[in-house]
């Protein structure tokens, strides 16, 4: 597993976010009701919690599948990756900062911003270091 990822640092550097988005996606999915409240953002939200979980989830999923298998090839996953977190960064800041951070009851934090920011970071190691193995 971890030869097939090119070392140490860069197995670790899709475990992590394999990681949080299974974190994100069981909490989306199966603890929907606390994910809610958590954040304020009423009933309503439950089939847009959802579907996001199930994103994050499959994502998560086939992070691990390709840990245990190996990234070899696997630009195009990665690619969605990054770019997934690179608009979550910025549309997850213009959003927390923005107009709905101030609906009543909405509970608005940097979590917003700074899960996609560090999600972007491993990303763009995995896009630019990882090269010979997932373009390969």
């Amino acid at each position: 597993m971890i030869d097939a990822s090119g070392g140490l640092a860069n197995f670790i550097a899709i475990l992590i976010p394999a990681l949080m988005g299974g974190y994100y996606g069981c909490r989306c999915l199966l603890l929907s009701d606390a994910f809610i409240a958590q954040y304020g953002l009423g009933a309503g939200s439950e089939f847009m919690v959802k579907l996001s979980g199930t994103y994050t989830f499959t994502q998560s999923l086939i992070y691990i599948i390709l840990l245990l298998t190996s990234p070899a090839g696997a630009w195009s996953v990665f690619a969605f990756g990054t770019i997934q977190a690179a608009l979550f960064l910025v549309f997850g800041y213009l959003t927390v900062t923005g107009k709905w951070a101030q609906v009543e009851g909405v509970k608005a934090t940097a979590e917003g911003y700074i899960v996609p920011a560090i999600l972007l970071a491993f990303h763009l190691y995995i896009m630019f270091m990882m090269g010979d193995i997932i373009y390969a």
